[in-house]
């Protein structure tokens, strides 16, 4: 009796499951595009091994293209 009746509520959620509409895609947000930016970056001197602070080139968000200033 027992086993009947978990079989048959086993049997019941993958009908559940199965018949269930698949849900709507999601809304993806705007991609940002990525553009060529200079940054402030760090490194150790491959000699001296003290670390050397300058200018860099990478890549960004396109808003943060002429945000970095002098400090």
């Amino acid at each position: 009796m027992i086993r009947a009746v978990i079989l048959s509520a086993t049997i019941a959620a993958l009908i559940m499951l199965w018949t269930e509409p698949t849900p709507p895609p999601r809304k993806v947000a705007a991609v940002t595009p990525y553009c060529v930016i200079d940054y402030l970056a760090a490194m150790r001197h491959p000699l001296t091994n003290e670390m050397v602070v300058g200018w860099a080139k990478g890549y960004g968000p396109c808003s943060e293209q002429d945000s970095f200033f002098f400090i």
